[in-house]
């Protein structure tokens, strides 16, 4: 049976783990930190300030030493590495334009480094479009003709599928949610972007409020201060909500998409889930414009199949495609 390793790499966490050519997941192998993610740090650094991170993987040596960790126990045994990476990047050929909390990736063909380091083949492909592939290939997008994926981590990763396609554009940034913006008029206000009813986002907005460290405010806590019926973790909850609706009814006006799914790992709450989907229906029930036409945007709404393990299973259909393995 051919296994392979699939990494899934975020801005707080390398995620490996062992699958099989069927997309099941044989073994979580331990995650480990990066360390490229510090809050405070990259506020500094948008301010212009040249600040380091202790521990940062900020080169190329350092992230495949880093992955030599992984990867030497199991030499051998698996037939290639699948990863998904953030970023925009050139899935086919492997190459990063940029790696969003990877900053030294940027500029760099990490896939055909990485076949040469490590002598066997390894693929790459953007995060938000790993979890649209994995809905596609087995989970929530099965059978569907258009969709798309909304994954609430970090930022806001997502993908888009168009007649059975992926979409990825001429510069390969087509789905790169996060950098949609929730103010048109306000635009340059990092908090009007979408990226901000991030998982993480969320988390931020109700320390802030709370008056709380971030550190202490994860998905557990924002859900369980809401189910408590706490009018500003509410509020905001009720504004984030909004918000997601709101930009999955513009992509279903203009991609006439059949359904959103709704990913990350904060899509497991119930609480989430049910809050945008009473919200996509009231929106269709009433929308104005629906005396105008019998095919006024419907927006549909439902949780992804594989939430954490999405980015998986999608590296790994898209390391499966590359390699002639899939049709």
């Amino acid at each position: 049976m051919a296994k392979y390793l699939v990494i899934d790499n975020g801005g707080t966490f390398i995620k490996p783990s062992l699958m099989d050519g069927e997309g099941n997941i044989l073994e979580m192998l331990p995650k480990i930190p990066t360390n490229s993610l510090n809050t405070a740090a990259m506020a500094e650094r948008s301010a212009g300030k040249d600040i380091s991170i202790e521990g940062e993987l900020d080169s190329v040596e350092k992230y495949l030493a880093l992955l030599d960790t992984v990867y030497q126990p199991l030499k051998g045994q698996v037939d290639g590495i699948a990863m998904s990476f953030p970023g925009v990047n050139d899935a086919e050929k492997g190459y990063c334009y940029s790696g969003g909390a990877f900053l030294f990736a940027a500029g760099q063909p990490l896939g055909e480094i990485m076949t040469n380091h490590f002598g066997i083949p390894c693929t790459l492909e953007n995060d938000g479009k790993c979890a649209v592939l994995a809905e596609y290939w087995k989970g929530a997008l099965q059978g569907v003709q258009n969709g798309a994926v909304i994954a609430l981590g970090t930022g806001i990763a997502g993908g888009i599928i168009v007649d059975g396609k992926i979409v990825r554009g001429r510069r390969f940034s087509a789905g790169e949610m996060s950098y949609m913006t929730n103010d048109i008029a306000n635009p340059l206000n990092m908090a009007s972007g979408f990226s901000s009813d991030s998982a993480m986002g969320m988390c931020m907005k109700v320390a802030y409020a709370k008056g709380l460290q971030p550190s202490e405010v994860d998905g557990f806590k924002v859900f369980e201060l809401a189910r408590e019926g706490d009018p500003v973790v509410m509020a905001i909850l009720d504004k984030t909500c909004d918000e997601i609706v709101g930009q999955a009814y513009n992509m279903t006006a203009l991609l006439d998409l059949d359904v959103v799914a709704i990913g990350g790992g904060i899509s497991r709450e119930p609480m989430l889930l049910e809050m945008l989907q009473k919200k996509a229906e009231n929106l269709n029930a009433n929308n104005p414009l629906s005396r105008y036409s019998a095919f006024y945007p419907q927006v549909h709404i439902c949780p992804c199949t594989f939430h954490n393990e999405a980015n998986m299973v999608g590296a790994l259909y898209h390391h499966l495609k590359m390699q002639g393995l899939l049709k």
